[in-house]
């Protein structure tokens, strides 16, 4: 079977195709297989983007407002500032959690 996907992309004339049922669900599967990847991909860049605030990254690092101050002053973790509430984003603070598991298990094995 020549790529479908190819026919329809490169052609800018109408075409009439005729393909067996085999065709049309080879077809399907892979537009299917495709729109699930998108929306994976989707759904995990929304929530590596997500923004905490300061209580729930205080409680997920165990830390207070002084030492995440400190941690922005050094660029450790950046605040974002939105409006006059500060916010971090969870990737930022899901990388600080495992650069801290590394240092605290350094030399347990």
């Amino acid at each position: 079977m020549t790529d479908l996907m190819q026919i329809i992309s490169n052609s800018t004339a109408n075409i009439k195709l005729e393909i067996t049922s085999e065709d049309l669900r080879h077809f399907s599967d892979e537009l299917i297989s495709r729109a699930v990847n998108e929306v994976a991909v989707a759904l995990k860049a929304t929530n590596e983007d997500k923004l905490l605030t300061r209580e729930e990254v205080k409680e997920m690092c165990g830390v207070c407002d002084t030492t995440l101050w400190l941690w922005n002053k050094r660029n450790y973790l950046k605040a974002i500032k939105v409006g006059n509430k500060v916010r971090y984003r969870f990737s930022d603070v899901k990388c600080i959690l495992g650069e801290t598991n590394k240092i605290s298990d350094y030399g347990k094995d």
